[in-house]
């Protein structure tokens, strides 16, 4: 639903704690540019985690790195688990984040 939720999404992608493609919806044919952009994301993740972790902001849940074309919406679930949601900018961010947050929680309750 993340597509019809969020207009300016281009793809969404599950993966796991090694950056695998666990499932993906795309409005484009090819999925290869979102499994990559997924896979960079779990590069950030670790690194963000870590950050996180090392300092009092507590546990990384949620970050957003945008782009002059694209913004990427990161959540992160259960044992490594994450779902990256991939929009054109400019996006009306906390309507993504809310709708990422369901889908979210649909997949921690999937995951457990």
């Amino acid at each position: 639903n993340l597509l019809v939720d969020v207009p300016e999404a281009i793809g969404a992608i599950f993966l796991d704690d090694e950056g695998e493609t666990v499932d993906f919806v795309t409005r484009h044919g090819e999925p290869f540019d979102l499994k990559v952009e997924g896979a960079y994301q779990g590069i950030f993740t670790r690194l963000l985690g870590s950050a996180a972790d090392a300092t009092d902001i507590g546990h990384l849940e949620l970050f957003i790195v945008e782009g002059a074309e694209l913004a990427t919406l990161t959540h992160i679930l259960p044992h490594g688990y994450y779902v990256v949601l991939v929009a054109r900018r400019p996006v009306a961010r906390a309507r993504a984040q809310h709708h990422l947050r369901q889908t979210a929680k649909m997949l921690a309750r999937e995951i457990e």
